[in-house]
């Protein structure tokens, strides 16, 4: 699927004109096919179709058009009295029709006899807050409960980041003409826009924009992940060493490197405090678990620095901070490794807390992807869980500046960054939404960076495979998403790899 900002859109858009393919003929073909994905899909009787000042309305006044052509009882609601040129032309047909034109005081009423509302109030372009206006339109129709189509945009989002300022449109779906709009799959956009839909327009391919964000599907990564050849040997297939758990907390370890291990690496060696070996030497039959110092409370210390280095010299990747905890202690350790380490190193949970103030992420040259969940991200960025979920991809995009770093910011858009490129993630189920399911995510990635995957591809790829392997779970075992647990997810990473190898 091919994301497109608002800007994108807008010269792709001029771009086909200046081929010579008018305005009004993508406006009546936008119009026409939304149409048609409103008679499949709700089989309307009676419409009212919210129409804005510009091009969107005029989009409007094409989709009133033709479902009044095909039997639909049609009443639009102009914000305009007097329109300019394409949405002109299709407002004043409309009304050379003799079609139902509704006041705005008139809203409410109409939409409690009809079964579809369409909305095309803003689009694509708007940004910012809806001024009141617009914004008591947008309350009626999210109040009236009727299903509603949305045009490009729910009215209120931005078509570019998916930011919510104020008022928006609680769409069930919405379509995009040639494209979907980042907003669409970005949240909190996302929440909005209901399902996705994208209507081809006859915009040809030579006045495609470059897109600043990409879709990762199958498609995207197939062939991405390297194989095994027949001359391989376990640490030449990839060797991770996971820097995990303490005391109280050997699970994540145990999540951490059994994602390792089903991603594909050859070998993974666990460093975690002495107190908590060998339960989980035990457990991970396959791994080699070794013990290090730990400080009184069984958590790893900066004086477990020497060892880890130690062990860090036969991995290709580290994965750190799963279950580690939060002290002096384990920030000093943290930035000895991210100090001396040369292999790409993966920062995940704890790690990211312990490292909210410091500038060692920020220093180190060598590849670095941190994982964090709005919240950790929040407190790396000093803006808090709020902010980052207000703006993923503005917060995304600043952590990946400031700190040099790939950043995979988890949700259900996980977002990838590295430098100018951008990612959304297209795999994932909300029976993610639970303890270690992230520990997982994270042996994944660090399997894919110990195998040679540079980190901006390792993190797509680790992103849709464990998206991938939660949606196997729920259409095998067709349980409530709330049954999920992270360790369900290690037999379905393997047939999810499997189907981007």
């Amino acid at each position: 699927m091919k994301l497109y900002t608002a800007s994108e859109m807008s010269t792709a858009d001029s771009d086909a004109q200046k081929l010579g393919i008018p305005g009004g003929v993508l406006m009546e073909r936008a119009g026409a096919e939304m149409a048609r994905i409103a008679l499949e899909k709700f089989a309307p009787k009676r419409t009212v179709i919210v129409c804005g000042g510009g091009n969107n309305g005029g989009d409007g006044f094409v989709i009133a058009r033709e479902l009044r052509r095909n039997g639909v009882e049609v009443a639009a609601l102009a914000t305009k009295s007097e329109y300019k040129g394409d949405a002109k032309t299709n407002f004043d047909v409309l009304k050379n029709l003799g079609a139902k034109f509704i006041a705005p005081e008139d809203l409410a009423s109409e939409l409690e006899n009809a079964d579809l509302v369409v909305d095309a109030l803003l689009g694509t372009g708007f940004s910012g807050e809806v001024r009141e206006k617009e914004a008591g339109l947008i309350r009626r129709m999210n109040e009236s409960g009727t299903p509603v189509l949305s045009v490009d945009m729910p009215s209120g989002v931005d078509g570019s980041t998916g930011e919510v300022a104020g008022e928006a449109v609680r769409a069930d779906i919405t379509v995009c003409a040639h494209a979907a709009k980042v907003g669409c799959v970005v949240s909190p956009g996302r929440g909005y826009a209901g399902s996705v839909s994208v209507v081809e327009i006859g915009i040809p391919e030579e006045a495609e924009s470059e897109a600043s964000v990409s879709w990762t599907d199958a498609g995207t990564l197939r062939g991405a992940i390297p194989r095994t050849g027949d001359d391989s040997h376990k640490y030449s297939a990839g060797a991770v060493l996971v820097v995990a758990s303490s005391r109280s907390m050997t699970g994540a370890a145990a999540m951490a490197v059994g994602g390792s291990q089903r991603a594909g690496c050859g070998a993974v060696f666990l460093a975690t405090p002495e107190s908590a070996a060998p339960a989980l030497d035990i457990q991970l039959t396959e791994a080699l678990v070794y013990g290090v110092r730990e400080d009184g409370e069984g958590s790893l210390t900066g004086g477990s620095l020497e060892n880890i280095l130690g062990l860090a010299g036969r991995a290709t990747s580290l994965v750190v901070g799963p279950g580690i905890g939060v002290g002096d202690g384990q920030r000093e350790l943290l930035e000895g490794i991210l100090r001396e380490v040369e292999a790409p190193v993966l920062l995940d949970a704890d790690a990211l807390t312990n490292l909210a103030d410091s500038d060692s992420i920020a220093k180190r040259s060598s590849p670095t992807v941190i994982t964090p969940h709005a919240g950790e991200l929040g407190r790396l960025l000093g803006s808090g869980a709020k902010e980052v979920s207000a703006r993923r991809l503005h917060s995304a995009r600043k952590a990946a500046e400031d700190f040099g770093c790939t950043v995979l910011l988890k949700g259900s858009d996980t977002l990838v960054v590295e430098g100018g490129r951008t990612a959304v993630n297209s795999t994932g189920h909300v029976a993610l939404a639970t303890a270690g399911t992230g520990d997982v995510l994270s042996g994944v990635v660090g399997a894919f960076l110990s195998r040679g995957m540079e980190p901006y591809e390792a993190a797509r790829a680790g992103a849709w495979v464990h998206g991938r392997a939660a949606e196997m779970w729920a259409e095998e075992a067709g349980w409530p998403a709330e049954s999920l647990v992270a360790t369900d997810l290690l037999r379905f990473i393997p047939e999810a790899v499997g189907e981007v190898a």
